[in-house]
This record gives structure tokens, C-alpha cells and sequence, in this order.
């Protein structure tokens, strides 16, 4: 039986052992990387990293790669080119906050790719440049209406303009999207306090908390949220919880 015959029957362990054999008698590029996709499915991502690395397949190996080393993916794909490539090294600039260079790798790439557009609107969010951030987010919601990180980012980017109505409609839609987002917690609980609901801002902070155990900011804003509320030793205790944080 050959190796695509094991491929479509699912038997991925005789596959891979047949593989490791072609791979020993004929390394090639290709062997390599359909060894790598064997090793993906196996969920053996360490050994399919090496595999694609070994391959030329930069870009698998940097989508594996990426979330657990983004110096080491930034490096593997420095100099190489293609529309994938400039995607990825854009994210991770995003990841590592450095905005102007992650706008300058999407440069001229198509702008109607949600990813695309969501590099540049987070990127304009943080550079202060917020009309545009609110354009860009938008058109990349209308393309990918699922990613909850669009939806926070066009939030804060409201926050600052002083849309503060949409912007709490964004947070409930993030939050819809990832009940898990801490943050999108937290901003909620801001506007909520805003309006001077301090008991369903606390729970909003709680949550937040609860999601994020050390999120510094959330203890100081329900330290100030049980201060106006007369609760002292709760505020004095997530003072001192928050003054433990970086």
C-alpha cells in the first residue's frame, strides 16, 4: 500500500513510519513536507516544525511556530517575500507592539483581506489614528464578522472618538464571540461605571478578574469601584492584590 493510499484511509501512524523511510532514502523537499503535514495531523507540532523548516515550507512552519516563539518565527521568515510571509511578520510586529514596521510589511498588499485590514486598524488604533483605525476594522468586520479581536479594537477605537453607545454594542458582540475575553470585560465594566451602575460594573471587573487572575488593571478598578461604594477593606485588599502585579 502506497503512502497516499494510507493518507485517505486515515492510517496516519503507518503512514508516518512509511514516510520516516522515504525521507531516510530521499530527502527531498517534498518528502519533508508531506511529513510535516503528517506530523501536523498527528498533532505533533514540534517534530512537524522541523520537518517543514527542513522542507522550505517557511510559512507552515512559521503558523506553527508563531505563537510559541515569535522572535524565532520573525527571524526564520526575515528576508523571504510572498503575500503569506508579509502577513504573518506583521502580526507578530502587532504582537510585539511595533506598529510602524508591522504597517510597513502590508504596504501595498490588497486591502480588502481581513487580516490585512486588521493589522492596520489595530495598528492605527494604537498610533492614534483613529478615523482611519475606525474604517479599516470596519471593513474587515464586513469581510470576516467573526474574529471578537475586530470588534474590541473598533470598541476602544469608538472609546477615543467618544462613541461610547457603539462602542459598548462592539464589547457585547466581542464578548458574544469570545466569553473568555477579559479585556473586553473590563472596558465594558469602564462605561458601565461611566453611567454610574457601580454594582454591575463590579461584577463586569470580577469577571474579568476571574478570567484573568493577574490582570492588574481590573483590581484597581474594582478597588475604586468598592471605594465609591464605602467598601473599604474590599478596596484596600484589591489595592493590595493589584500593588503585586506587573
Amino acid at each position: 500500500m502506497d503512502i497516499s493510499n494510507l493518507l485517505q484511509s486515515g492510517n496516519l501512524n503507518l503512514a508516518l513510519l512509511k514516510l520516516r523511510e522515504l525521507v531516510e532514502q530521499n530527502p527531498s523537499k517534498e518528502n519533508y513536507q508531506l511529513l510535516g503535514r503528517v506530523l501536523l495531523e498527528l498533532g505533533r507540532d514540534d517534530e512537524a516544525i522541523d520537518a517543514f523548516i527542513k522542507g522550505e515550507d517557511y510559512v507552515s512552519a512559521s503558523k506553527l511556530l508563531a505563537l510559541k516563539d515569535p522572535d524565532l518565527t520573525l527571524n526564520l521568515l526575515k528576508d523571504r517575500e510572498g503575500k503569506e510571509v508579509r502577513i504573518i511578520r506583521a502580526m507578530l510586529l502587532l504582537r510585539k507592539e511595533r506598529y510602524d514596521e508591522a504597517l510597513k510589511e502590508i504596504e501595498n498588499l490588497e486591502d480588502k483581506d481581513p487580516l490585512v485590514l486588521k493589522v492596520k486598524g489595530i495598528s492605527e488604533y494604537f498610533m492614534g489614528r483613529f478615523y482611519e483605525a475606525l474604517q479599516d476594522l470596519s471593513r474587515a468586520i464586513f469581510s470576516y464578522p467573526l474574529d471578537a479581536d475586530l470588534f474590541y479594537f473598533r470598541a476602544l477605537t469608538r472609546i477615543s472618538l467618544g462613541d461610547e453607545q457603539n462602542a459598548e454594542k462592539d464589547l457585547d458582540i466581542a464578548i458574544n464571540l469570545n466569553p473568555y475575553y477579559a479585556e473586553a470585560y473590563l472596558n465594558k465594566g469602564i462605561l458601565t461605571e461611566k453611567r454610574g451602575d457601580i454594582q454591575g460594573a463590579i461584577r463586569l471587573y470580577t469577571k474579568s478578574i476571574n478570567l484573568k487572575p493577574n490582570y492588574k488593571e481590573a483590581y484597581i478598578r474594582r478597588s475604586k469601584a468598592y471605594s465609591q461604594l464605602g467598601r473599604e477593606e474590599e478596596a484596600r485588599s484589591d489595592l493590595a492584590k493589584s500593588e503585586k502585579l506587573d
